[in-house]
This record gives structure tokens, sequence and C-alpha cells, in this order.
């Protein structure tokens, strides 16, 4: 007999066994995801400390290395007799390789030795030590540097090294090297090459200036012609010249070092800097004209006929002109377009004809007419010449087309159109490959006939697009100049005012404003007592026959051109809130420029 009351409590139990089962099995699932990507993290965090802790070994081994080589050197030199101790073509001179190559265990390192006298103050410095001798004993640096991904310093050790009893004089002077910056401020770590063939033996090393940017030479060989280089990644370069037949007389020349003479010299370098350079034509005036000879300044017309420098309407031998044509010129949106500044035309009407003239621009691809808000009677029409454009905004019109709409009331006249242009201004326009000289104020000695001879002067020439990027340029005191006579063309104002300032670390654009040339020219730069240039100034110069007043530009310079001949030039320069600058017996005379100062 079934028991149903067990029954149903074994159904219940089986239903619910599955149910936890199914339950059981879900979460595992869920459980198996989460292991596994925790497992996944856990793996990548060891192969990242693995592989970190494989790099930090490699670069473990490369230092021991690098160590085991400058230790190795240091005491070679140590086993060394103290007269022994000196590099190859070092001022102290020897036989341990200033620069080696070295491949161990895998790595290539590069080992350096440096050996110097140095002058203990305990007994005085220089002229002032006790018993004369600069040289009281020797400091040898070896470095042990290698390629490695992660930046790693080099290995350096440093060791003085006494001679034996007193110290000995070995003869020579003193060289101290001194670099400095523009402000006049230490440069540490610049590389300073030292050579000397007229020495026995030669002498070639590289060294590098101390935090206080200094490095001194005790017991350096005396002779003449220590030839010093001054460099630094970065930084302009500073020398000493050879005096040959370009450089005479060189400054600063090569060095002699004097028997217990000190020899002191101060390089000045610093950051690099560059200057782009353009040439431009100035705003002015500029005319697009038609003058109808051909449809080749015609966008569309209808009913018109050109031909023979004129547009007149259709003809037809059966029933006369046209009594109605138009005519759109092609667009006028001319490149570096400065403003709008009139429209005209010449047309022959008769009592029965007419021509109206507008102007359209593109509002994007539908052609419309100026509104009257931007150029009143437009709308209308024009029918009396000139027009003025002076109120039309070239960024909203940056182009346009002229409509002309004829009309007759007698199909046996015409009017005729015989031309029309529209003026404008525009610029400053790129000048191609100009040819200019730039030449900066330091020099590097005098020729034969006691001329300066400069460290930086070149011929240089713009691009085709006008400009001219000049990189790596020494901080110094620039000067552009043009040959008007070779190119064509005289500066007439320049973004930087000529003579410019040329700082270190920076980038500075120069802009030419270019004008044709002339023969006499007078170019005037006004500034202020602080240097700084005035805009607006009045400038007046005058003389019997010639009276001429300009405003100074916003970079504070106006040019007078033509001018002829003449010591007897006056010029007057005013503006509210400065005293007045009166100069008499200006010699005109070739191309003059003149820098007024106001108070």
């Amino acid at each position: 007999m079934i028991n149903f009351n067990s029954f149903f409590k074994f159904n219940c139990s089986f239903q619910g066994y599955k149910q936890n089962k199914s339950r059981v099995a879900g979460f595992s699932f869920i459980d198996v995801i989460i292991g596994v990507g925790l497992l996944i993290i856990s793996f990548l965090a060891i192969y990242g400390v693995f592989n970190l802790s494989i790099g930090l070994i490699g670069v473990s081994k490369a230092k021991v290395g690098a160590l085991a080589l400058a230790t190795e050197r240091m005491e070679l030199t140590h086993n060394l007799s103290y007269n022994d101790v000196g590099t190859a073509g070092g001022i102290v001179s020897g036989d341990i390789p200033q620069e080696e190559s070295i491949s161990l265990n895998g790595v290539n390192y590069t080992r350096r030795v440096s050996v110097v006298y140095v002058d203990d103050p305990k007994d005085g410095l220089g002229v002032s030590d006790e018993n004369g001798i600069n040289a009281d004993y020797k400091r040898i640096r070896v470095e042990v540097s290698w390629q490695s991904k992660r930046s790693i310093s080099p290995v350096v050790l440093v060791s003085d090294i006494m001679p034996k009893g007193i110290e000995t004089d070995v003869g020579g002077g003193t060289l101290i090297i001194n670099v400095l910056d523009a402000l006049v401020s230490p440069v540490a770590l610049a590389s300073i090459h030292i050579e000397n063939s007229s020495t026995s033996p030669t002498i070639s090393t590289d060294v590098f200036t101390n935090e206080n940017g200094k490095v001194i030479f005790p017991g350096t060989p005396a002779s003449s012609n220590y030839k010093i280089t001054v460099t630094k990644d970065g930084y302009s370069e500073s020398r000493t010249y050879d005096a040959d037949a370009d450089n005479p007389n060189p400054d600063p020349g090569h060095l002699s070092i004097i028997e217990g003479d000190v020899t002191e010299i101060t390089f000045v370098i610093d950051k690099l800097s560059s200057k782009n350079v353009k040439t431009l034509a100035p705003v002015g005036e500029y005319i697009w004209s038609d003058p109808f000879n051909d449809y080749s300044k015609v966008a569309t017309s209808s009913d018109i006929i050109i031909a023979d420098g004129k547009a007149t309407l259709n003809y037809s031998t059966s029933t006369g002109y046209s009594l109605s044509g138009s005519v759109f010129s092609r667009d006028i949106g001319p490149s570096d377009l400065f403003s709008w500044k009139e429209l005209s035309w010449n047309d022959s009407l008769s009592a029965s004809t007419t021509i109206s003239y507008k102007l359209y621009y593109f509002n994007g691809p539908s052609l419309e007419e100026i509104p009257d808000d931007d150029l009143p009677g437009n709308s209308g029409g024009f029918t009396v010449s000139p027009v003025d454009l002076s109120s039309i905004d070239i960024a909203v019109y940056p182009n346009v087309r002229i409509f002309g709409e004829f009309s007759t009331i007698d199909a046996s006249s015409t009017p005729e159109l015989l031309d029309w242009q529209i003026k404008y201004d525009a610029g400053p326009v790129p000048l191609v490959n100009i040819n200019f000289h730039m030449q900066g104020e330091k020099t590097i000695g005098k020729d034969a006939l006691d001329n300066p001879i400069y460290k930086y002067s070149k011929d240089l020439q713009t691009n085709d697009g006008g400009q001219l990027q000049i990189d790596d340029l020494e901080f110094d005191i620039y000067n552009i100049t043009i040959d008007g006579a070779t190119t064509g063309y005289d500066i007439s104002e320049s973004s930087n005012p000529q003579p410019f300032n040329l700082p270190p670390d920076s980038s500075v654009e120069t802009i030419l404003m270019l004008v044709p040339h002339a023969q006499n020219t007078l170019l005037v730069v006004v500034k202020d007592s602080s240097g700084l240039v005035v805009e607006g100034a009045n400038v007046r110069l005058y003389k019997t026959g010639y009276d001429n007043t300009q405003l100074t530009s916003e970079w504070g310079q106006t040019f007078f051109t033509p001018l002829s001949v003449s010591a007897n030039y006056s010029l007057e320069v005013t503006k509210a809130g400065y005293l007045d600058f009166n100069l008499n017996n200006i010699d005109i005379f070739g191309q003059v420029n003149i820098n007024v100062s106001m108070n």
C-alpha cells in the first residue's frame, strides 16, 4: 500500500535536491571564472616582478663589472711610480689611455681616465703658494659607463696620489678656464677640449667644468699654442683661434703657458636660439579690371556680346538689339586681401539705354546680392561711378562678383560697357627667394687692415614661401641688410628694428617689409627712453622744396623714399606726452638709418 504522505515528502526532498544541485553548479561556474581571473592577475604580477628582477639583476651585473674595471685601473695606477701617473695626451703626461672600449661579460663599457695636478689650499693657492709649487699632488678620476635601457649613472672612482717625501717642482704654469653663460652665471659640465701639438708629448685631452664652471690645471707644461674649445649640448661654442691669413690677429688667440705663471681665460656660452626671417611686400593698392577684349574674365552672360574692347547687347539683323541682357564677372577674391576700396567703370550710354551695376557674393552654394546694410544702395543698382566699397567687411565678403544689367528701349541702340574694375588693398604679400645678409656683433679678431672679423656673417636667402628658418644661433646682436641694387628692394621697416638683440634659448620671428629700391632713402626708428618703440609719432622730414610728414607704424618706424641727395634735410619728431625731437643738417646719400630716442 502506498504511503502518500511519505511519497510526498520524498518527492519534495527530491525536487529540493535538484534545485540545490542546480544552484550549486551555477555558483561553481562563476567561482571558476573568478578564480581563473585571480590566477591570471597573480601570474601577471609575478611575471612583472620576475621581469623587473631580471632587469635589476642585469643592471647589478653590469654595475659590478663597471666597478671591477674602475677598481682595476685605479689599482694599476697606484702601482705606478708617482712620476709615471698620467694619461696619454693629457696635461699630466703618462701612458694611461684617456679612453678605452672594453667588453666584459657581454656588456660593452667605456672607461675614461683623467689625471690632473691639485693645488692644495693648505700651503696657499697660485702665486700665494708658500713654496711656489702649485702642483702639490695628483688626482686621478676613473669613470666607467655602459649602454642600458634604463638611465644608469656611471661608476666613478676618484683618488689623490701623493709624491713620496716633499712635493717636487714639476715645472710649467697653472691654466685656469672659466665658463660662464650670458648672465655671467657658471656653466657646469661644459666640455673643454685642450690640444697642443707643440709640447712633447703632444696634448689632446677633454675635461668638464665643475659646479663653479671652472677647471684648474696646475703643472701645465710651459708652451705656446694651447688650443681651447668649449662646448655643451644645446649650447653655443666658444674657442681660441688660429692666426692665419684670414685672421691674422685672432681674439682670443691660442694660449701660452709661462713657467711659474697663472694663465686664466673666461669663455661665455649659452643655449642656442633660432630666428625665422620673412620677406614681405607691405599692404598696397591693387586693381582687378576687365577691358572686355574676350570672355576670360566673364563668368556668365545673357544676350551680351563681348568683342573689340566692349560689352554690348546681342544684335540680330532681323530684330536689332535685344532689349535687355546681363553679365557677371568671375570671382574677385585676391589672396592676402586687406580691404575693398572702390568699384568703377567706363560705359557709353544714350538717352534710351542704361546699365545698372551691383555686387554679388556666394552665400553657401547660392549667389546673392550684398545687402544694403553692408553696401548701401546695392539692391537698387549703381549708375554713378565710382562706388565706395570701404564699408564691406572682408571677413564676410572675401570674394565678390560684379553684375551688370543692360537695357534699351530702342532696338537700334545698345549701351556699351568699355571696362570695369575694383580697387582693393592687399598685403603683406610674401616676396620669395630674397637674398639678404645677416651679421652678428661678436668678433673673433681683426684683419690686416684692422677691420673686425665677425663670428657670424652669412649671405642667406628666403625660400619659395618667402621665409627662412635659421637654427642654432648664438645669442648676439644681429643686423640684417639687403642690397637694393641687386635685389631691387629696400627694407622699409622690420618687426624687430635692426640691429636686434637675440637672447639665448629663444625663438624670434623677424618680418622684413620690402619696397622697390630707390637710390636715396631714410628709415627712421622711434623709441622711448626705455627702448620701447613709439607708435603713431609724427615724423616730418623737410628741406627747401620738400616737406613730408608720416606716422610711425606699430613697429615704431617710418620710411621716406625716394629722396634727393642733400645735406640740408631736417627731421622733426613729435607726439603728445613726449618732448619734441629735432635734428638738422642731415646728409642723405644712399640708404640712411636714424634712431630717435624720445623722452
